[in-house]
């Protein structure tokens, strides 16, 4: 962000990191995030530039290797001696549960992600995870979307009555922050405060904040883009259209 609000932002992500960390999927997320360090995106200008023939192949899961960290090493060691890695962030862990085959939980799993893109610029199947429909009681929904091209994404701005996070990274694994090459236009409150994205970024929308348009200007490699509103489904209330529900949408094997 811009040089005076470096010290709001540094505090918001601060809080997310803590907030996020818990649990496995959550030290994967602190990780990531924790390397994009201070800032993100700067106050600037520039001409858009449209790049879509740059983009680059996503690397595949099977290309992923672990990095040197002291956690990559001991799960390199454990890969190559044909025995099973085990996680190095507990120290002395009770013994491995044996389980009992019920099915009282079955109702909180969901597998039920993927979607079409309803645009090219969107590779598709889209993975979304669209809160309540898909799980009741959930009180999240989230995307993953791949943007290969530039694209004016949001045309006026809204607000939620509940927090958002947005997440602008890189595609290519395993590099999810370095790999990010691209230029997004993005406004904030009802003045329209303009920021220009140029990194890898979390952007924190508390509730009730006015936020967007915003234009992915320029991609010279593809963009995972995600969304996390803090509640049951999308909602928002617009400039110009009041306010929208976006609840379900179909799903594809």
């Amino acid at each position: 962000m811009s040089s005076r609000k470096d010290n709001e932002i540094d505090e918001s992500k601060r809080d997310f990191l803590k907030g996020v960390s818990g649990g496995a999927a959550g030290v994967a997320i602190a990780s990531a995030l924790a390397s994009l360090g201070f800032g993100g995106c700067q106050k600037a200008g520039g001409p858009a530039v449209d790049a879509t023939s740059g983009a680059t192949p996503i690397a595949s899961a099977a290309s992923y290797t672990a990095n040197t960290s002291a956690a990559g090493a001991t799960a390199n060691a454990g890969a190559q001696d044909g025995t099973q890695a085990a996680s190095p962030f507990f120290k002395n862990p009770p013994p491995w549960p044996k389980g009992v085959d019920t099915h009282k939980y079955d109702h909180l799993f969901s597998t039920s992600l993927r979607e079409n893109s309803i645009t090219d610029v969107v590779a598709g199947p889209q993975a979304y995870f669209r809160g309540d429909s898909d799980l009741p009681g959930a009180k999240i929904n989230m995307g993953w979307q791949m943007f290969v091209k530039p694209y004016k994404l949001e045309l006026e701005s809204h607000h939620h009555d509940t927090d958002e996070y947005l997440f602008f990274l890189g595609a290519e694994l395993p590099d999810l922050v370095g790999s990010f090459d691209g230029e997004i236009e993005y406004f904030m409150g009802v003045e329209k405060e303009r920021h220009i994205i140029t990194e890898a970024t979390v952007l924190y929308i508390p509730a009730g904040l006015e936020h967007n348009p915003c234009d992915i200007k320029r991609l010279t490699k593809p963009m995972m883009f995600s969304a996390l509103q803090l509640a049951p489904y999308f909602n928002g209330t617009y400039q110009t259209m009041g306010h929208m529900e976006f609840k379900s949408m179909t799903k594809i094997k």
